[in-house]
């Protein structure tokens, strides 16, 4: 009996999808877009001078409306970070990773107010530092994990 050369075929390995990699940035993305979107209206908020905030507060920080101005930067930054962390761009992913670890510091300090939320926001906030840093960047964006 003779062998006969099989046809060649043109099969192309393709990984499988890693769906919890997928919901895991999906995730961290759209924390970072609520914590930039919380700074944005802080941000209005103080420039404003809305009773929200204690803006003729000059004992505490002098006159508010500066501050206000530093976290809407700020604020417009955190927002353009969830675009860059779905399309697979380290810029996004350190950015992510500043945020939340400065939000854990924030809480740290409310922790005395609110010890529930401030534990459960440092929880989450440890959260998008892990999966920014395991699954972000290095260029694999959202849309390459259906292809």
């Amino acid at each position: 009996m003779a062998y006969e050369r099989a046809a060649p075929n043109n099969f192309q390995y393709r990984r499988r999808p890693d769906i919890a990699g997928m919901g895991a940035l999906a995730f961290a993305g759209s924390m970072v877009l609520l914590l930039g979107l919380l700074n944005l209206f802080y941000a209005i908020s103080v420039i404003a001078g809305s009773k929200i905030f204690i803006t003729h507060a000059a004992w505490l920080v002098g006159d508010a409306r500066p501050w206000g101005w530093l976290m809407l930067i700020i604020a417009l930054i955190q927002l353009s970070a969830p675009i860059s962390i779905w399309l697979g761009g380290r810029w996004g992913q350190w950015v992510g990773i500043l945020s939340a670890a400065s939000n854990i510091v924030v809480q740290a300090m409310f922790i005395s107010d609110l010890p529930g939320l401030a534990i459960v926001l440092i929880l989450v906030d440890l959260m998008v530092i892990h999966v920014l840093a395991a699954y972000g960047g290095g260029g694999r964006a959202l849309h390459q994990y259906y292809l």
